[in-house]
């Protein structure tokens, strides 16, 4: 999939730069960031962090305004693949820079050009022209500009994604979502592609959260949220679970005071630099976060005998967990950031929350608004532990067997973490 280059287009904030981290996925080798913006004011700067806060470690910046094509000359040379964010800053530059049209244009069909190298190209730009006619000529020269260097791209580039409200519409070339390859003909009960996508973004992106603002959270919202986790598989049928949604301050920071002494036990456990990265580790946001929630299993459901459950009586608490994951994934996929606590007493969140004793509390969650949702894992990114590769977690028909008749083909790049 080398030198394939790919053009998304789109309207402001319509998913584009997601959309290209997406599609970026696929390509084996080192990932370079193009940036054309300038941080010429304060918003333009949170902007920009915004952006590179998306990107993981795995990224390598490059910020020029203006020599754009140079770049991807010289960078281009070995496998991977560069994003250039974006076509309509970079002409935007090029014109405050005092270049005509048609040099303009040169520059663009230049950079064209440079894309047929070893390293795959995502060029990110902007629909202009689909609002009214601007009132002056500058900006009239600039949303002409803007539309003709789209059509050279769009003619000469191999993929063209039409972005619309974070939905991808594939206008040339097809297109490879997240997850599984596009089959030419749709399985039975297959989801379209942009449908599938949407399932794997929110199982990639979904983070264990810590950090939240003080932003309330859309009571709607949370009902959807509820609903979806309500609709997780159970066995039986039985559906244990509770929801205890708090926004009480007292309870909260009871909970909190819990959390401290079960921290602080935990933390003695460890030693030397290993208790040190434990203390630096924030592992709650009971108080900052908006709504806590306490996610329960009622064992006593459906009574003594519950379908499937007998054998097996662990299955309720793996069905609220199925709850917890359908909840979490919703949420991520609203924009909205959870954080599971586990280090807490249950006796003592029991008592604090009145829970009968045949409920168990299963998962205290912290929701609410984040600035940015971490690249990788936060035990990732800190050096406490790294993710398994995961064919050395697959066997075949037995304990460590080998595969014989049937071999699971795994993904060819590694989604995020």
């Amino acid at each position: 999939m080398t030198q394939e280059t790919i053009l998304i287009t789109g309207g402001c904030r319509s998913g584009k730069s997601r959309q290209a981290l997406t599609l970026a996925r696929d390509f084996p080798g080192r990932k370079l960031y193009l940036a054309t913006a300038e941080p010429l004011d304060e918003e333009m700067k949170e902007r920009i962090r915004r952006h590179q806060s998306e990107r993981d470690d795995e990224w390598t910046t490059v910020e020029e305004p203006v020599r754009v094509a140079e770049v991807l000359q010289r960078e281009g040379r070995s496998e991977g693949v560069i994003v250039v964010d974006c076509l309509t800053l970079w002409i935007s530059n090029l014109l405050r820079n005092d270049l005509a049209p048609e040099a303009v244009l040169e520059r663009v069909r230049t950079l064209a050009a440079a894309g047929r190298t070893a390293s795959a190209l995502i060029v990110i730009t902007n629909e202009v022209g689909a609002g009214i006619v601007p009132e002056n000529e500058l900006a009239r020269k600039f949303r002409d500009l803007a539309g003709e260097a789209n059509q050279i791209l769009a003619s000469r580039f191999d993929r063209v994604v039409h972005m619309v409200s974070g939905i991808p519409v594939f206008l040339k070339g097809g297109g490879e979502p997240a997850g599984p390859s596009p089959q030419e003909t749709p399985r039975p009960h297959e989801f379209p592609p942009a449908h599938k996508q949407g399932v794997y973004e929110a199982i990639y992106r979904r983070r264990d959260m810590r950090h939240f603002t003080r932003t309330p959270i859309d009571p709607e919202v949370l009902g959807r949220i509820l609903d979806a986790a309500h609709h997780a598989g159970s066995v039986g049928f039985m559906q244990p679970w509770n929801f205890l949604v708090i926004d009480d301050a007292e309870i909260k920071r009871k909970v909190a005071r819990n959390f401290k002494k079960a921290n602080e036990t935990a933390a003695r456990k460890f030693r030397g630099d290993r208790q040190e990265l434990y203390r630096s580790l924030k592992l709650e946001g009971i108080e900052q976060s908006p709504i806590n929630l306490c996610v329960t299993c009622d064992r006593s459901r459906a009574g003594p005998h519950v379908l499937g459950r007998d054998t097996v009586p662990e299955t309720d608490l793996f069905s609220t967990c199925c709850a917890v994951q359908n909840l979490w994934l919703a949420a991520r996929a609203e924009g909205l950031a959870v954080g599971w606590v586990s280090i807490l007493s249950p006796e003592q969140l029991k008592k604090d929350l009145g829970v009968p004793e045949h409920v168990e509390p299963v998962a205290y969650l912290c929701l609410g608004h984040t600035e940015s949702f971490d690249p990788k894992p936060l035990l990732e990114s800190r050096g406490w532990a790294a993710r398994l590769p995961l064919d050395r977690l697959i066997f075949y028909n037995r304990w460590n067997g080998e595969a014989e008749n049937f071999t699971v083909q795994l993904p060819r790049a590694k989604p995020e973490s």
